[in-house]
């Protein structure tokens, strides 16, 4: 089905090759998943493999890349994909559309088929990702997991030879995580579809044996990943007794007059790490957003740092608040790597040699100081998550709103944000990260918060607040066994 053969591809501008040398066969009704550090390449193979990558980008290609005996380099998209469907790792890079609805019967509609069957197949595959409530809901006012759960809907209702899954569950909670990918290895079975699977969360996909590709450096191996065990605890750091950095009594906030956080209450002290889980579309980044002034509460009150967001003009905030974005997209702004990095406190008028001190050692850290003058994107998109984090903590702010940064990230460069989150507790800042993975929040968060249709309905330490989901009986929001 997949057949490469001695396949390089440079971008235009770059030095480095994405990928190099790449020779592989990919038989059909085989399924396979592609492991690697962020920026390996592995999209990079994705986009190819649609024939994207060389209609759609600029480079140096060499070799050969066949899927189902067609020149992926030379055949038009519209007749490849007939063939392959992508899903690609950001879901709104695929959208078309306004409305859940038109988004899945646009790639239908566009193969010609009669309207009875397009609405079977539309209905189906929402029902296959849990998501037949969104059906008519604007695209624009999803959450970040409920856009993902349509973009893979809208790629299985074509029902295609060739699923390739780029990090298809990189915005969704546990329980939709294991569902999602119950029902990729279900179709891959019921329908003989070959399957690839681009992923970090390799632990779920353990039970379908697939076959194991490994990418580093843009060259590929075939191996098997060596699972991680998270039973290395960290010891949290324990907050100290200070004024709290946020105060909130009875906050309630709305979304196109529909309620989505009811009647929130909680402080957040100095040297806490919070942990805010729950089911996607539960109202977690929502709260976040009404901590710096993004989004306004309809009711409450709420005081961040002494000041009310509400009354206070985000630019003032933000000196102190820092906020990253579940899509690293929506807050790249500068030219290259190196400005972006050092945008914000340049903004705030810290000293240039503060400035370039910092911003050097954090680049090297996270890998993107050889990549300092390329444009933000150019980069993969966990380097540029990586890069969104690194430009708040150049300016060492008091409270740190983090919305899925871990998304796209390999183990040892989690492992790298993660330890800077927790130098910036230790130094008596407060970490609010919005996460999935029970593993991270047991080894790091000092307390756990739980949403649940925008009511808070657990918040405590974070081994009691694990008793308590075990006592509910939400089992995969629970740490692995010996994690």
């Amino acid at each position: 089905m997949i057949h490469l053969r001695d396949f390089s591809y440079r971008f235009r501008g770059s030095k480095a090759y994405a990928l190099r040398d790449l020779t592989l066969d990919i038989e059909r009704g085989e399924f396979a998943v592609i492991a690697g550090p962020s920026g390996s390449g592995k999209s990079t193979l994705a986009l190819a493999l649609g024939g994207f990558l060389f209609s759609q980008y600029d480079g140096e290609a060499s070799g050969s890349v066949h899927v189902n005996g067609l020149d992926a380099r030379h055949t038009p998209i519209y007749e490849l994909a007939e063939v392959v469907g992508l899903v690609q790792q950001n879901p709104e890079t695929q959208f078309c559309t306004l409305t859940v609805q038109d988004e899945l019967a646009f790639g239908l509609e566009n193969c010609c088929l009669p309207p009875e069957e397009i609405r079977a197949r539309l209905a189906w595959a929402l029902d296959v990702v849990g998501a037949r409530h969104l059906e008519h809901r604007a695209l624009a006012t999803l959450s970040g997991g409920e856009k993902q759960r349509v973009a893979i809907a809208a790629m299985l209702a074509t029902r295609p030879q060739v699923l390739i899954f780029d990090e298809p569950t990189s915005n969704l909670d546990p329980s939709a995580t294991a569902q999602i990918f119950e029902v990729i290895a279900r179709i891959r079975a019921e329908d003989r579809i070959t399957v690839i699977v681009i992923e970090h969360k390799l632990d779920y996909l353990r039970q379908f044996a697939p076959r194991w590709l490994h990418i580093e450096g843009g060259r590929l191996q075939e191996r098997a990943p060596i699972f991680q065990s998270s039973s290395n605890r960290q010891h949290p750091h324990i907050p100290t007794a200070q004024p709290p950095l946020v105060r909130i009594t009875g906050l309630h906030a709305e979304h196109e007059r529909q309620e989505v956080l009811h009647d929130i209450s909680l402080e957040i002290q100095p040297g806490e790490f919070v942990a805010v889980m729950g089911d996607n579309g539960s109202g977690k980044s929502t709260f976040l957003q009404c901590l710096l002034g993004l989004h306004q509460p309809s009711a409450g009150q709420l005081t961040v740092l002494g000041h009310d967001p509400r009354r206070t003009p985000v630019s003032q905030l933000a000196r102190q608040v820092a906020y990253v974005f579940q899509n690293p997209d929506h807050q790249l702004f500068a030219q290259s790597v190196w400005d972006e990095a050092t945008l914000a406190p340049r903004n705030f008028g810290l000293p240039e040699g503060e400035i370039a001190g910092t911003a050097a050692s954090l680049l090297t850290s996270s890998g993107l100081h050889a990549r300092r003058d390329e444009h933000p994107y150019r980069l993969s998109y966990g380097e540029k998550r990586r890069l969104t984090l690194v430009a708040m903590l150049t300016y060492q702010p008091r409270l740190l709103l983090l919305d899925e940064i871990l998304i796209g990230q390999d183990p040892r460069n989690a492992e790298q944000l993660l330890t800077w989150l927790r130098e910036r507790v230790a130094a008596g800042s407060a970490v609010v990260l919005v996460n999935h993975a029970p593993e991270i929040t047991r080894r790091y968060a000092t307390r756990l918060l739980f949403f649940e249709a925008g009511r808070l309905t657990l918040d405590a330490p974070t081994e009691a607040g694990f008793a308590a989901l075990a006592a509910q009986g939400r089992r995969a929001y629970l740490p692995a066994t010996g994690a």
